[in-house]
């Protein structure tokens, strides 16, 4: 079921399946605000005052970055999104796409498609509005409510000869250090694990299974992101396709995907398509 909502009082676009529900902000953004059933036990992090970076507002939940060659955050990564979104609803599916950024040329939108009671296709848009050449790729931040949580990627391929495991620490960056000797991660030979206690990290990670995901035990629910790997794309911080970050005092975490960076001519629209799945285990 989809319908408009007012959701903490903005409007919202709400898509229901039989046991979860998604809240899409068009008031600005887009957002994905809310993740869960039919109660006050958001999966995501949300605060619509929550910190701004000058005209840029974080929100929280689910939103659209961009990254740029060469560089994950640019000062292009923080374009406004304060705008009313063009909205279009289908029998299964919403697409909620912004203005045109005044600037840059570039709309900014999500589009929320049901699979089943416990799946949705979340597809993560970029297009070009403009009249000239513009690059990067399309970067997919969730933000959720950390207490309580473990959040893990699975790391190396399957049914493979050769493999290795690549993992990036961006140790200084806008103003935060990162720890590389941090008692928040670790690793089974499968997975690199986080558990948050406060303390601001960041891990980034080539991950050819395309999978990052959280456990929230109290609930026995998991929470999880799919994206498909291309094979030597163009991926930001020399090759990563997922990220984790963890804010100090945990006041949010982020489960972040990246896609391929690459040409978007005037006209064109890039994706970076992540299957969401929630469960109770």
């Amino acid at each position: 079921m989809i319908k408009e909502i007012i959701f903490d009082d903005m409007k919202a676009i709400e898509i229901r399946t039989s046991n979860w529900r998604i809240a899409l902000i068009t008031e600005c953004g887009p957002r994905i605000a809310f993740l869960g059933k039919d109660d006050d036990k958001n999966i995501l992090y949300w605060d619509k005052n929550a910190v701004s970076r000058q005209d840029w507002n974080l929100h929280g939940g689910h939103r659209v970055w961009i990254t740029r060659p060469y560089a994950d955050e640019s000062e292009d990564t923080y374009m406004t999104d304060n705008e009313a979104c063009d909205v279009k609803i289908g029998t299964d599916y919403v697409i909620a796409m912004s203005p045109p950024h005044e600037f840059t040329k570039l709309s900014r939108g999500i589009k929320v498609e049901i699979i089943d009671k416990n799946s949705f296709k979340v597809i993560n848009i970029i297009k070009n509005d403009g009249q000239l050449i513009y690059s990067g790729g399309v970067w997919s931040p969730t933000c959720i409510n950390p207490d309580g949580k473990e959040i893990f990627v699975d790391l190396g391929e399957d049914n493979v000869t050769w493999d290795i495991v690549k993992i990036v620490i961006p140790r200084i960056f806008a103003g935060n250090k990162v720890k590389i000797n941090d008692d928040q991660i670790s690793f089974t030979e499968n997975k690199m694990i986080l558990k948050p206690n406060g303390v601001l990290t960041k891990r980034c990670v080539c991950a050819p299974k395309g999978k990052v995901y959280t456990e929230w035990k109290d609930e026995r629910i998991r929470f999880s992101k799919e994206v498909k790997y291309i094979r030597d794309g163009n991926y930001p911080l020399d090759g990563c396709n997922i990220a984790v970050f963890l804010g100090q005092d945990n006041w949010m975490a982020e489960m972040e995907t990246f896609g391929v960076e690459q040409v978007i001519k005037p006209g064109e629209t890039i994706c970076n398509e992540e299957l969401w799945t929630i469960e109770n285990y």
